[in-house]
């Protein structure tokens, strides 16, 4: 076997995915927990990653299609979904924060990621769907309001397709005080080889 081989990784990314706690995860449910969000059809294979550090499962429906495209693969390769691997990453950086909330997001295009650490606790996660800077404004303050964050003091990470002069930025610095960037290189594809699940 080559070291290639051994390193081959696959990543989906979509907005098919929920985030289920380990004490209540089962296994034999998976289906069960897209199903009744909604996020799962006749053509969905529905996968789990485990992400230690949340001690959380990320369930994840992918395509018939891509489910077959991946038996294809050598059997060393490692498969996950983009937001476990973020996750993971952000826990992983937050090691040494055991008390601080920080709010990321990761902006993609017309949706965006939302995820809130506190400390190395997974709080929220979450991907929203917008068309306008308003309806970007408008899930993530609620999402603030609702898990009873200061939007004046809480850190608010962007990384992603972001940039720092953006629409989105100048609106959100209007009610988030403390605005930072992770930097274009901080993503899934790239941390996947450096960050264990």
């Amino acid at each position: 076997m080559t070291p290639a081989a051994e390193n081959l990784s696959k990543i989906f990314d979509n907005d098919r995915y929920t985030f289920v706690p380990a004490a209540v995860f089962k296994e034999k449910n998976k289906d069960k927990y897209l199903a009744v969000l909604g996020l799962t059809d006749e053509d969905s294979v529905v996968c789990a990653d485990y992400i230690k550090g949340a001690d959380a499962y990320n369930v994840y429906a992918i395509t018939k299609q891509e489910y077959e495209a991946l038996q294809s693969l050598p059997e060393t390769t490692k498969f996950h979904h983009a937001s476990s691997v973020l996750v993971a990453s952000l826990i992983k950086d937050n090691l040494e924060r055991t008390d601080d909330v920080r709010v990321y997001l990761n902006i993609k295009d017309q949706k965006f990621e939302m995820i809130v650490l506190k400390g190395c606790d997974l709080l929220f996660n979450n991907t929203f769907r917008f068309k306008t800077k308003e309806d970007f404004l408008y899930f993530l303050l609620f999402t603030i309001e609702q898990l009873h964050l200061d939007a004046g003091s809480v850190p608010v990470y962007f990384l992603g397709m972001i940039e720092e002069k953006s629409a989105i930025v100048e609106a959100t610095s209007r009610y988030m005080r403390d605005i930072r960037f992770m930097g274009k290189d901080y993503n899934a594809q790239n941390k996947v080889t450096t960050c264990e699940l």
